[in-house]
């Protein structure tokens, strides 16, 4: 009997235990990502800079095919950190989502890549007919 009492007990502790460590946090099919400190994000219990969070969120592309990334809390978020999730999701092709006081909508990057000026047309001198 004591046996059986100290297997259930040990079952279930390591149950406990894969269940707290398992804790990925996804909304569907989009990773929650929430602003940390700096310019650092944490998910599930992890945290992560912005290295960090893109070889991350690659991998979860590849593996979980997630389609997205939903920055959670997003009012406490700096525009850095905005920024910073719109990159890595334009850059990993999927799609950005901000959760602002509860409503959920497509994150606009609030530093978008400047414009490429045109270079202007090198004006070179008019070129004199030759004289005869």
């Amino acid at each position: 009997m004591h046996k059986l009492l100290v297997r259930t007990a040990g079952f279930a502790l390591l149950l406990t235990a894969l269940a707290a460590q398992a804790r990925d946090s996804f909304d569907g099919d989009r990773l929650i990502v929430k602003p940390y400190k700096g310019d650092t994000f944490e998910t599930g219990e992890y945290r992560f800079g912005k290295a960090e969070l893109y070889g991350y969120v690659g991998d979860l592309k590849d593996s979980k095919h997630i389609k997205g990334m939903l920055l959670r809390d997003g009012g406490k978020a700096s525009d850095e950190q905005k920024h910073i999730v719109a990159t890595i999701a334009q850059s990993q092709q999927i799609d950005a989502v901000i959760e602002l006081d509860g409503k959920q909508q497509p994150l606009v990057d609030p530093k978008p890549a400047a414009a490429v000026a045109a270079p202007e047309a090198a004006t070179a001198p008019a070129a004199t007919p030759a004289t005869p």
